[in-house]
């Protein structure tokens, strides 16, 4: 018997495909602007027959039918391995389309359409239409580099100033195609027809097809008596003569057209209209929005079933949310209908097999909540609101025949232009009876449950709900805008969410098992003292050990010396749970060890650390007296030198005032040289009672000095030990050419440091230090003599602070 049913089908396959393969072809119109060049066709193509587009283009390809395409259509599918040849016959140029009986505007190109404040439009809304468009006004406004934006701000200042609208034929202006504009001027129009001078594209019209075409000779001239211009660049009369501006796409262009006439209808709602802001724009997104949104309510579906404690309260949810999805996915299959026939309004119909059944299910819901799990009779039973979900569902699928739910034309725009009845007012006002009842009896049932926030949120998101659904029925633009499936389930989803954390539903599920397998003991007690649940291993809590829990449960009850009770209040009762203190305090202990072993190693660290500092002490000691004794051994030398010549010298006043300059340089130097080590400044100040100091001693040698220090604030230790040494070897030079005065002014001059010497003898034979020299260069300065009128001076600069210049 298998077998028999297993040929009968085997037959059937045979014979539908020799049917199929033996069946005439037919000649779609597969794009919009084609109906002329496809009835032209006909009379020259026997062996196919005009339909209707029912599919995509790849699918009517596929069939063996002929497609009359534009070629950024055609060329793009053959790469793509759809249809393997192209017969393009008929030029389309996008141009402006100039209604001379209602405006006189000075029209030229794109970029006069921004001053004349004239309504334009396209007489289209389809995705090809947008795409030839917005190219055309792409490449126009900028050949070298086309890019989307710059058409988008074109249209988008046009929407804004004078007007621009799609599938709008009654504009003064329209961007149409030119055998478009040339057939209203044919059937009594007034239009100029202009060539944007900026540039525009040129696009073919022709035939994909899967097998080779066979056309009867004769198809040129019937196209151009049917008003078409050729691709070879023939046209009929009533066309431009100038079409030097526009560009013909090769096969190098198609891959940018793509890339940038892409997405066309979205960035038109989006970018110049500003609508579609929240919501789905164009059929990609119609498509992808139900499959992320399925997707995430199946997630959600399967965390509710795993919090839902009971049965047949899952049962329900998981309808619910079957009910939503199969609602999307309905969606999803309207929306790649081609056509608006009556398969697509069946399936606009079908929304209400969803929508209404889910404030019945809630309902439903709120019913069973009253009872045990398992107690099938119901106080009152379930058959009203279903019988009432029956008698709308029926209204809705037959108002082709009676339109009391729906009234529009069936041969008209039915999907925009369509009204409500008086049946679907009763059926939304009995869906939102049940909806209240539901929501009634769930906020009834949980009215002891402590969350009150989440039971405002649930009634917002209810309340923004059922406004949603009257702003869409009143066609409010942020609403009617939206997609109403998508936006209903979204809402039903987010509010069922919050009936669940307000706890209005039961849930929690396989708590049993979560308390058998719990690792910390756990145990649930009634009011009474009495154990509800326990994990496995958790010792009974004795009714004393109860009370003393009851009694403070802020603070965990100590059972014995490695076990400890801690409580918490729940509804109904208290949780206890058992902590195991023995690893604690075994880590306890350890730690005490470690810590008296780390006590007594910071002993001896602390005595290691002590003995190394005073052998650094004694080490940086010996290191500094070490090198102040080499800073100081070469003035010791001199001074040594002068001391033993002092018994052969018979004036020994001056020599002697000298011996005690140099002592006090050399004093003051060690004091200098300390600071230095400890980091400190010299201040002013001090620095000028040094000078003055080696000034007085200089008098004593027979030199009248006097020295003045301009500088008050602080001084790096650096720069004041160079002036001192340098008011030093002045003094020693000037007592050793027998000068008779000498007068120094130490000042700062903007960034710098200056310390002058006007000497009674001629400076420039004085040579200073090595040692002296060598630091001024360090520091950035320089020793010079300077010539004044009447004297020689010379002056040592220097960074002020010390800072190396370079």
């Amino acid at each position: 018997m298998k077998i028999r049913w297993l040929w009968l089908l085997l037959l059937c396959l045979v014979l539908s495909g020799c049917t199929g393969a033996a069946s005439q072809g037919h000649l779609i119109a597969g794009a919009e602007g084609s109906r002329e060049y496809s009835g032209v066709l006909g009379a020259y193509l026997p062996d196919y027959s005009l339909q209707e587009a029912e599919d995509t283009l790849y699918a009517q390809v596929a069939r063996g039918n002929a497609v009359a395409c534009f070629d950024v259509q055609a060329l793009p599918a053959m790469a793509q391995g759809v249809g393997r040849y192209w017969y393009p016959h008929v030029s389309a140029t996008v141009v402006l389309a100039v209604d001379r009986s209602r405006t006189d505007a000075a029209i030229t190109g794109w970029n006069s359409l921004r001053e004349c404040r004239v309504p334009v439009g396209i007489g289209s809304i389809s995705v090809i239409r947008n795409m030839l468009a917005l190219g055309a006004v792409s490449y126009g406004l900028n050949q070298e580099k086309p890019t989307k934006g710059d058409a988008l701000e074109l249209l988008e200042s046009l929407y804004r100033n004078g007007g621009f609208e799609l599938e709008d034929l009654d504009a003064p202006i329209l961007l149409c195609l030119d055998y478009e504009a040339a057939g209203w001027n044919r059937n009594g129009g007034n239009y100029e027809i202009i060539v944007p001078g900026e540039g525009t594209i040129s696009y073919q019209l022709g035939l994909l097809s899967d097998v080779p075409l066979t056309l009867a000779p004769g198809l040129d001239a019937a196209l151009l008596s049917a008003g078409l211009p050729l691709v070879g660049g023939e046209r009929p009369p009533g066309f431009p003569q100038d079409y030097g501006a526009a560009h013909m796409l090769g096969v190098e262009d198609y891959g940018w057209f793509l890339e940038l006439a892409g997405d066309s209808s979205r960035d038109l709602r989006r970018q110049v209209f500003h609508t579609r802001l929240y919501t789905t724009a164009d059929l990609r997104e119609h498509i992808l929005s139900p499959l992320l949104i399925v997707s995430a309510i199946l997630l959600w579906q399967g965390t509710v079933s795993h919090r839902m404690s009971r049965r047949d309260v899952r049962r329900v949810v998981n309808v619910m949310s079957w009910l939503i999805v199969g609602w999307l996915l309905l969606r999803l299959f309207k929306y790649q209908l081609l056509s608006e026939g009556i398969l697509s309004r069946m399936c606009w119909y079908g929304y209400y097999l969803f929508q209404l059944a889910l404030p019945v299910a809630l309902l439903y819901l709120a019913e069973i909540l009253d009872r045990p799990e398992g107690d099938i009779p119901l106080v009152r039973p379930p058959w009203p609101p279903l019988v009432c979900y029956a008698i709308s569902v029926l209204l809705v699928m037959t108002n082709d025949w009676h339109q009391l739910v729906f009234h529009f034309d069936l041969s008209g725009n039915w999907f925009n232009d369509y009204g409500y009845s008086i049946g679907y007012w009763m059926i939304i006002a009995a869906s939102a009876l049940f909806l209240l009842l539901a929501i009634g009896k769930l906020f009834i049932k949980g009215r002891k449950s402590p969350y009150w926030g989440g039971k405002v949120l649930a009634l917002l998101f209810c309340a923004g709900l059922v406004a949603y659904i009257v702003a869409y029925i009143y066609r409010v633009p942020l609403a009617w805008e939206s997609d109403l499936t998508v936006c209903i389930c979204i809402l039903s989803v987010l509010f069922f969410e919050t009936v669940l954390h307000a706890g209005l539903i039961p849930v929690n599920i396989q708590y049993q098992r979560l308390f058998a397998s719990a690792p910390i003991r756990l145990t649930l007690l009634d009011e009474s003292g009495r154990t509800v649940l326990s994990s496995r291993g958790a010792p009974p809590v004795s009714r004393s050990i109860w009370q003393r829990l009851l009694a403070d449960m802020e603070h965990p009850l100590l059972r014995d010396h490695d076990t400890q009770l801690h409580a918490v209040p729940i509804h109904g009762g208290m949780a206890v749970w058992q902590e195991d203190l023995s690893q604690l305090n075994r880590l306890r202990t350890e730690i005490q060890d470690v810590q008296a072993r780390l006590e007594a190693a910071n002993g001896l660290l602390r005595e290691e650390g002590e003995v190394k500092k005073r052998l650094l002490t004694a080490e940086t000691n010996r290191a500094l007296f070490e090198q102040l004794d080499r800073d100081m051994e070469r003035r010791m030398a001199s001074l040594a030198r002068l001391i033993e010549s002092l018994p052969e010298i018979e004036e020994t006043r001056g020599l002697t005032a000298y011996i005690t300059l140099r002592l006090c340089h050399i004093k003051r130097r060690c004091n200098l040289f300390f600071l230095a080590r400890q980091g400190q400044s010299l201040l002013g100040d001090e620095l000028g009672m040094y000078l003055d100091e080696l000034a007085e001693l200089a008098r004593y040698a027979g030199l009248q000095t006097l020295i003045r220090c301009g500088q008050r604030g602080a001084l790096d230790i650096r720069s004041a030990t160079i002036c001192y040494d340098f008011a030093f070897e002045s003094i020693s030079w000037a007592l050793k050419e027998g000068a008779s005065a000498l007068m120094g002014y130490l000042e700062p001059e903007g960034s710098r440091l200056a310390f002058r010497f006007l000497p009674g003898s001629d400076p420039k034979q004085w040579r200073f230090s090595e040692e002296l020299m060598v630091a001024v260069a360090a520091l950035g300065g320089q020793i010079a003599c300077k010539d004044l009128d009447d004297a020689v001076g010379i002056c040592l600069t220097m960074p002020w602070g010390g800072e190396a210049c370079g």
